[in-house]
C-alpha cells in the first residue's frame, strides 16, 4: 500500500475466518478461539496482538449481533452511517461498547470483563491496607481517624498489563486521604474495617476497597481479655485483714468496691459492666480486679507484737499441706 493511502476496511467474515453462511454458533466459536489466541495478556511479546484483538472484537461486535449482521450483509461498512453504531463504538443491550476498550466485548475471558464469558467488565482495582492504632479509651467510645496512604491504580497506559511507563508492574501509586473515618466502639486487635471503593482504581472495573487493620495499643494499667478488662489493685494489710470499701480505677472513672475481711493476695473481684463493649451484642464486659496485699516492711515494736499475736491465734497456715511419702 502506498504511503498515505487510506486503509481498506476489514472484511468481518475474513477476520473471524468464517464463511458468509456461518451460523451464530460458528461465529461465536470462532471469536472465542481467536480472542484467546490474540488477547494481549496471552501475546504480550507480540506488538501486533492488540491491533488484531481489536479487529476481532470489532468483527464479532457486528457479526455476533443478528440485526447488525443483516445490515452489514446488505450495506457493507456503510451500515455504520445508517445509525447502527453509536459514536465511537458499537451498541449492545442499550450501552455503548467502545471498540478500543479491551475490557468491553471480550471482557471476562481471563477473569474480569462483561463479554460473552460473563463476570464484571474490566479488571477490578486492588484493595489497599493501612494500619490504624487506637487506645482502649477509643475502643470504649469509638473514634474517628483521618487516614492517609498510597493506593495502587491499574496503569492507565497499559490497563494493568505492564509497560515501560509503569516499570512493567501494571500499577501506578496514588496518594489517598480520607477525613473522619469512623472507628466503631468495641474493635479488637486485627479487626479489619472496609471502606468500599477507596482502594486502587481498576482497568474498566470497579475500584478496590481500603482496608483499615486495627491495632489496639497497650494500656499502662488495664489488660484486655476479650470484652473484659483486668487490673491489679493494691490493698493495705489492714484493708485485707479487716475489709474495706475502696475506690478502683475504671476507664469511666473511679468506682467503689467492697473488699471483705480476710481478703488474700491474688483474690479477684468483678466490677460489672465496666469492661469494653461488644460490637455484635452491644453489651459491656466487666472489670476484673485482682487484689495485691502490701506488707509493710518498717514495723514498730508495737505493730510487730500485734502481728505476732494475730498470727499465733491463727495457727499454722501450712497445716494439712501435702507431705512427701516416708521412705522405708
Amino acid at each position: 500500500m502506498a504511503k498515505g493511502a487510506a486503509k481498506m476496511p476489514q472484511d468481518y467474515y475474513e477476520t473471524l475466518g468464517v464463511g458468509r453462511d456461518a451460523t451464530a454458533k460458528d461465529i461465536k466459536q470462532a471469536y472465542r478461539r481467536l480472542a484467546r489466541q490474540h488477547h494481549p495478556d496471552v501475546s504480550r511479546d507480540d506488538q501486533g496482538a492488540e491491533e488484531r484483538f481489536k479487529a476481532i472484537q470489532e468483527a464479532y461486535g457486528v457479526l455476533g449481533d443478528e440485526t447488525k449482521r443483516q445490515q452489514y450483509d446488505r450495506f457493507g461498512h456503510g451500515f455504520e452511517q445508517l445509525g447502527a453504531a453509536g459514536a465511537g463504538g458499537f451498541r449492545r443491550d442499550g450501552q455503548e461498547i467502545r471498540i478500543d476498550d479491551l475490557g468491553g466485548l471480550f471482557g471476562g475471558l481471563f477473569g474480569g470483563g462483561g463479554g460473552i464469558f460473563g463476570g464484571e467488565r474490566g479488571r477490578p482495582g486492588a484493595d489497599a491496607e493501612v494500619q490504624v492504632k487506637v487506645t482502649l479509651d477509643e475502643v470504649l467510645h469509638g473514634t474517628v481517624r483521618d487516614v492517609s496512604t498510597l493506593v495502587e491504580d491499574a496503569c492507565a497506559r497499559c490497563r494493568g498489563r505492564g509497560c515501560s511507563g509503569c516499570g512493567g508492574r501494571g500499577k501506578t501509586p496514588r496518594p489517598v486521604q480520607l477525613l473522619g473515618v469512623r472507628i466503631p466502639a468495641g474493635v479488637q486487635d486485627d479487626d479489619v474495617l472496609r471502606v468500599r471503593g477507596k482502594g486502587g482504581a481498576g482497568a474498566g472495573g470497579a475500584a478496590g476497597d481500603l482496608l483499615l487493620r486495627v491495632s489496639v495499643a497497650e494500656h499502662p494499667f488495664f489488660t484486655r481479655r476479650g470484652d473484659d478488662l483486668e487490673a491489679e489493685v493494691p490493698l493495705s494489710l489492714a484493708e485485707a485483714a479487716l475489709g474495706a470499701e475502696i475506690q478502683v480505677p475504671t476507664l469511666q472513672g473511679l468506682r467503689p468496691l467492697r473488699v471483705p475481711p480476710g481478703t488474700a493476695g491474688g483474690q479477684r473481684f468483678r466490677v460489672r459492666g465496666f469492661g469494653l463493649p461488644n460490637r455484635k451484642t452491644g453489651t459491656h464486659g466487666h472489670l476484673m480486679v485482682r487484689a495485691k496485699v502490701i506488707v509493710p516492711l518498717d514495723l514498730t515494736p508495737v505493730e510487730r507484737e500485734a502481728i505476732l499475736a494475730a498470727a499465733a491465734r491463727g495457727g499454722d497456715p501450712r497445716a494439712g499441706l501435702w507431705q512427701p511419702p516416708q521412705e522405708g
